[in-house]
């Protein structure tokens, strides 16, 4: 078969013969050198104007006049071996021609000079450079006004103001250039009109800018000029986004129940973690009363409620856990070697802690620590133990998401592949999931000290006051935010609280993972928790609501239809089944059968 893109290529050949011809048409040029032999005449013709011009040039000599003209007469014969003599001289009449057409182009030539002295100027201008002491001349300005009455008695970071943030422009929005411990000595050379933000010298002679609420001033600032205009960054929003908490499901409700008939107190809650968890930055101030909800008043309802007092007669908010400590990970709270205080032998500290405590609810953070080094499998084995033992001991189990972390690079980035983990689990089990990584992402220095690690505290100490100013600090957004999962619980689970009619019956698994059951009939897995699977051409998949075949019909998914995979694999009567969300329909699907696969990635 022919191709027509081929069949236009032959005629490039063609044109290139075309040209190939002009090229040789252009052979009879060489013979012209017959016509060569009449300009070799026309050039001597010239010839004797040369030799009447050096008979000018020597008029002393008459007698070379007739040589000349004796030459000119027998020249015909001569002039075949004066050719070679021609060949030299008509390359010389085009040196000299070539003087002719020199002294027009010398002239524009010449025209270029003036293009000379433009080029100066342009660079003359580089003299307004002098313009440039002025910048580095405002800094020392400054440090003449350092001396002046104004900044001579030195203010500075207040007794009890450790980590000030220290801004490079007034207001939250400002880059953090450092944080400053209490009593740094600060010079005061400037302010914003209302006085909140303080433009000031450090030790080290950086200059910035600090909150004036956590300066002890020294000064009369009606002195010290106005120097900014404060700008404040917008994190009070996204901190406490109605997302923060999810998963609150009839679950929650029937484990609620079932923990009344095994002596639960509904207005009672516990915290289980780790060094997070067990600061007394976290809550510890609400049950101290040290708190400010500014615009979230609505939260005091949940503070009323759940301030107990729980099975020790203790606080909430204030009551310290068994099962929370500092370095913990999942291991630890498993672990009996490690419960204390009444806890009997052989009891785990989670175990321990609810049986004294009784709370009807739990706020469990685990996964800082873990993701240092433990293996992501053992993680995921030890929170479904966590989970499963909440449930089995009526209470609710609420798993919190783990915020960033900037200490090992090695290690940091194994925060993501943990909150998947801690997603899946809550999303398998259907208990409450608390996002504070989300929270904390969005904050400056995403809400964590100097350390790395633990989320800040307030410059002042004050970490449950919910004004814009305090929630750019991650206690305090830490604080808010289970305030708001213990706001959503209350409302939508317990209540009815003391109303309640404890459950007769132990609830159902409510999506629970059947651990270690039979996938004899099943292929080999092939789809990955967090990335989306498609069912495979013809039938639809059945979705339940647990892993078995046996569990409640709660959708399906048509033929060729994506979907996510947010949990799994589990086996059960002898299938494969992963947890999968269906446009809002969230349950479990098996795989295939045999060598036939119902799912594909």
């Amino acid at each position: 078969m022919s191709n027509p893109a081929e069949e236009d290529d032959p005629t490039i050949p063609v044109a290139e013969t075309q040209v190939g011809q002009d090229n040789s048409t252009s052979t009879p040029v060489l013979t012209a050198t017959p016509t060569q032999t009449p300009t070799a005449p026309a050039t001597e013709t010239p010839l004797p104007t040369e030799v009447a011009l050096q008979p000018t040039l020597t008029p002393t000599v008459p007698t070379q006049t007739p040589t000349s003209t004796a030459s000119n007469t027998p020249s015909i014969t001569p002039l075949p071996t004066q050719t070679t003599a021609p060949s030299l001289s008509p390359t010389s009449p085009p040196t000299q021609t070539s003087a002719p057409t020199l002294t027009p182009t010398s002239r524009p030539t010449q025209t270029t000079a003036p293009s000379l002295t433009p080029t100066p100027f342009p660079t003359a201008t580089v003299a307004p450079q002098t313009y440039a002491p002025p910048p580095t001349f405002t800094p020392v300005i400054y440090w003449t006004y350092t001396p002046s009455p104004t900044s001579v008695p030195l203010s500075y970071v207040c007794e009890s103001c450790e980590f000030l943030n220290f801004r490079a422009t007034p207001g939250t929005a400002g880059d953090l250039i450092k944080k400053l411990d209490a009593k740094t000595p600060l010079k005061i050379i400037g302010r914003t009109a209302d006085d909140a933000w303080l433009e000031v010298i450090i030790p080290d002679g950086t200059i910035g800018w600090v909150y004036s609420a956590y300066v002890t001033v020294m000064s009369d600032l009606t002195l010290v000029d106005v120097t900014g205009m404060a700008e404040n960054a917008q994190v009070g929003a996204p901190a406490v986004s109605n997302n923060v908490v999810s998963g609150v499901s009839s679950h929650a409700r029937q484990i609620f129940l079932d923990g009344l008939a095994k002596g639960s107190i509904p207005y009672a809650f516990t915290r289980v973690g780790d060094s997070i968890t067990a600061s007394p930055n976290f809550l510890t101030p609400i049950g101290q009363g040290n708190y400010n909800l500014a615009d979230y008043g609505y939260l005091g309802g949940a503070i009323n409620f759940f301030s107990g007092p729980n099975g020790r007669g203790a606080n909430p908010f204030s009551a310290s856990s068994v099962a929370a400590h500092n370095g913990w990970s999942t291991e630890s709270v498993l672990n009996p070697a490690n419960a204390s205080g009444g806890c009997n032998a052989g009891e785990t500290p989670l175990e321990c802690e609810y049986r004294l405590t009784k709370p009807a609810v739990a706020l469990i953070m685990f996964g800082t620590n873990d993701a240092g080094g433990m293996p992501s499998a053992t993680f995921r084995a030890n929170l479904q133990i966590i989970v499963q033992k909440s449930i089995d001991m009526g209470v609710i189990p609420v798993l919190s998401t783990i915020p960033p972390k900037q200490y090992n690079p090695a290690t940091d980035g194994r925060i993501f592949e943990f909150n998947q983990i801690i997603t899946a689990t809550a999303r398998a089990y259907d208990v409450p999931l608390w996002d504070y990584y989300s929270a904390m992402a969005v904050l400056p220095d995403e809400g964590l000290a100097s350390d790395g690690v633990h989320p800040s505290p307030a410059s002042d100490g004050l970490n449950a006051v919910f004004d814009d100013s305090h929630l750019q600090y991650g206690y305090v957004v830490r604080n808010l935010t289970a305030l708001q999962v213990l706001y959503v619980l209350w409302q939508q689970v317990l209540y009815d609280a003391g109303q309640a009619v404890p459950a007769t019956a132990v609830p159902d698994a409510g999506g629970a993972p059947v651990v270690n059951g039979d996938c004899s009939l099943a292929p080999p897995a092939r789809l990955v928790v967090g990335q989306t699977g498609y069912i495979t051409p013809g039938l639809p998949n059945k979705v339940r609501s647990s892993p078995s075949t046996g569990a409640t019909q709660v959708g399906s998914i048509p033929g060729k239809a994506a979907f996510n995979v947010i949990g799994g694999p589990q086996c059960s009567d002898g299938y494969r089944w992963w947890q999968v969300n269906y446009q809002g329909v969230v349950g479990w699907t098996a795989s295939g059968s045999g060598a036939e696969y119902w799912v594909r990635p």
